[in-house]
């Protein structure tokens, strides 16, 4: 029975440390692993200004896999734009007209003006602190193995700071920067599966 004991506690500590982060400092194996993550929402606030115009409010974002459910709220809570996107295809709510188109970059492009997009499909994985797989990037890795900054897409994303979620760190303070455009994130709370 002792040895039985003992095969299930290695069996449970091994199956736990699988999923424990990278050592601190070994960033190769931290962006592949925060890449590989596909179930994850986060609560924030968001700061968009498009040359003269701008605006602030709520943000929420949900992850499934190639499923991503954004939504921003205006003053008081009040839903301003959802967005989902599924691979290539968005559908798009706007103060109660509902657009769904195959590109998502251009539907979205139509309501942030032209040549100023999202890039949703590379967003998913800058939130989470790691550059988008499979895309040239340039990117600085700070302190403890976390990434400082990046550059990928004509986007420059800098990293101003990290929280605990859970075991491993996330990003809490992002800017997202390209021509004509300018992201603020502030996440008050990640949530990501056991």
């Amino acid at each position: 029975m002792r040895n039985v004991l003992a095969a299930v506690a290695v069996l449970v500590c091994a199956g736990g440390c699988a999923t424990l982060p990278p050592p601190a400092g070994d960033w190769p194996a931290r962006r592949a692993a925060l890449q590989a993550l596909d179930r994850w929402t986060l609560d924030g606030r968001i700061a968009v200004a498009a040359g003269e115009e701008g605006f602030s409010g709520g943000f929420d974002w949900a992850q499934q896999g190639t499923r991503a459910d954004i939504a921003l709220t205006g003053p008081m809570g009040r839903a301003a734009l959802d967005i989902r996107v599924d691979g290539d295809e968005a559908t798009l709510s706007l103060r109660g007209e509902r657009v769904a188109q195959q590109d998502a970059e251009r539907l979205l492009a139509r309501y942030f003006g032209p040549g100023r997009t999202l890039p949703v499909a590379q967003m998913r994985y800058w939130l989470l602190g790691a550059p988008a797989p499979g895309e040239r990037f340039e990117e600085t890795p700070g302190a403890e193995g976390r990434l400082a900054s990046l550059v990928q897409s004509g986007w420059e994303v800098r990293y101003e700071r990290y929280d605990a979620a859970g075991a491993i760190a996330l990003p809490a303070r992002i800017e997202m920067t390209t021509a004509g455009l300018r992201l603020r994130v502030a996440v008050s709370d990640w949530n990501l599966p056991p």
